[in-house]
């Protein structure tokens, strides 16, 4: 196994250890995500009783496979703990999401979360975001929208790619990504979210080259 997928695998796993019984559990996205998935699985058939919020119609179905019950994000008013993975995640744990095209579903799961939990592979950190930050846009009108997102200094370019909510996806390129562009993006009429995640992570576990794995606090 590559080091990158072992070093994934790990900091999912360790991630999994802040999961007790009963709890409602956010289920994220993506390569990361999913080792916390079979590692949930394990749990459930050791007699755990879960209940999984996942961010896709890809980890709904896997977390079926695992055996993980699945619920409504309506019917609980908390979630308390959700594992989920970044593109990119800088030195104040702010993070870039949306590489895998569910970050509206990851951003309502994880501010509905007690405890979120992002776990990468120590090439996801970095000094300054430089991952094309996605933006989920509603279909119609998407290419004014695209020049609107230009006239705040982005590069957009769309996606060969539908989300779960009927939407497009613009991969947005940048000389300089300030924190302030998440809430300036979101005003725009036509976005629907953006794959900024400014103050959402409550911490990060982070999986390294050498076999280490250390929870990167603020």
């Amino acid at each position: 196994m590559e080091w990158k997928e072992e070093a994934k695998k790990k900091a999912a796993y360790e991630a999994t250890k802040y999961i007790k019984d009963g709890m409602v559990v956010g289920l994220g996205t993506g390569s990361t995500a999913r080792y916390a998935i079979e590692k949930i699985g394990e749990l459930v058939s050791e007699g755990y009783d879960i209940i999984g919020i996942p961010t896709s119609k890809q980890t709904e179905d896997m977390a079926r496979q695992h055996g993980i019950k699945i619920g409504d994000i309506n019917d609980y008013d908390v979630i308390d703990v959700t594992i989920d993975g970044a593109d990119q995640i800088d030195e104040n744990l702010n993070l870039i999401k949306g590489g895998g095209g569910a970050l509206l579903r990851e951003k309502i799961v994880a501010s509905c979360s007690r405890l979120e939990i992002i776990v990468a592979d120590e090439s996801k950190l970095v000094d300054k975001f430089s991952f094309p930050l996605p933006v989920e846009v509603v279909k119609f009108g998407w290419s004014r929208t695209a020049e609107k997102l230009k006239k705040l200094g982005l590069k957009p370019r769309r996606r060969d790619f539908v989300t779960d909510n009927g939407n497009y996806i613009l991969d947005c390129d940048y000389d300089e990504l300030e924190y302030e562009l998440e809430a300036r993006i979101n005003m725009l009429p036509g976005i629907v979210e953006n794959g900024l995640f400014i103050n959402m992570a409550s911490f990060a576990i982070i999986g390294y080259k050498d076999g280490s794995v250390k929870e990167l606090r603020k």
